[in-house]
């Protein structure tokens, strides 16, 4: 080998080994499990924050203690960093369905009182967007739950304002930024979802056991049925998936309907499983299984 073909071999190499360090610095150093930090929505633990991927993964929101450092696939490159600012704490943060555009929730306690923002977040974007900002609530308080319709442009808030007891508000907001608390007739519930088209939201009752459907004129129908007790598990394409409890309340069966539909049990769950365990996107992969 002469000299020139020599030097060629060990640029190569050297190249090859600095690409492949990056690699497992990424997969094995910031991407690495790890259960530091925890906030509402499902996603994966990662070293020093926990990671929410866009709908075609071509985005990664690693969302960390006071920051969420946004990476493009499939190189996982570094493109934005967003602050949060001091005491500031994310409580719910999650990617839209149909767009690269997430949604992200903070909450900050000033005095005995705490202020809960929702922002939306654009991967490309130099700034994050202020949606709404709820203050004055009792201290500690957060948002838990979004349940958004790209269709209507109506974004409803779940709220966590006491957590013994467990105690809820559910603030409504649009296009228009008209910001509105939705009164309900229970104060401890566990979803929220609304229908695609239609500016109808649902929640479960936890003590009685029903799920809700509250229509935009603030009238509101008990859509499970009437033997039994049930729990919220979405809405997909506007078809309601609900759970039935047995008497520990766990989930033993899956059932669908529509809103003014009958519901129809769907499945039998071959184990009783916690509802929280359950969403609309679970049972879809267990179907095409």
């Amino acid at each position: 080998m002469d000299e020139k073909r020599r030097k060629l071999a060990i640029w190569i190499v050297a190249s090859l080994i600095f690409q492949g360090s990056i690699y497992l610095y990424f997969d094995q150093i910031l991407l690495a499990p790890t259960s530091s930090y925890e906030v509402s929505a499902a996603a994966d633990t990662v070293a020093g924050g926990k990671a929410y991927y866009s709908r075609d993964r071509r985005y990664t929101a690693i969302v960390k203690a006071g920051s969420v450092d946004i990476y493009m696939a499939p190189r996982k490159e570094p493109i934005r960093t967003v602050e949060l600012g001091a005491n500031k704490k994310v409580s719910y943060f999650r990617w839209l369905k149909d767009r690269d555009l997430a949604l992200m929730a903070l909450h900050e306690d000033v005095g005995d009182t705490s202020t809960v923002t929702l922002t939306q977040i654009h991967p490309m974007g130099a700034e994050h967007e202020l949606a709404e900002t709820v203050s004055k609530l009792p201290r500690g308080s957060k948002i838990v739950d979004v349940a958004y319709s790209t269709a209507t442009n109506v974004i409803y808030m779940q709220v966590q304002v006491s957590t013994n007891p467990e105690q809820y508000r559910v603030y409504r907001t649009d296009a228009n930024r008209d910001l509105k608390r939705v009164y309900l007739n229970a104060s401890k519930i566990s979803r929220i979802a609304v229908l695609y088209d239609q500016d109808t939201m649902f929640y479960d009752n936890v003590a009685e056991g029903t799920v809700t459907a509250r229509h935009v004129d603030g009238s509101w129908e008990v859509v499970s049925p009437q033997t039994g007790k049930y729990r919220l598990v979405g809405v997909e394409n506007n078809v309601i998936y609900l759970a039935k409890l047995n008497t520990e309340g766990l989930a033993t069966a899956i059932y669908t309907g529509r809103l003014k539909g009958k519901f129809t049990e769907e499945r039998v769950l071959a184990t009783p499983t916690d509802v929280r365990q359950i969403t609309v996107k679970e049972l879809g992969k267990a179907a095409n299984k």
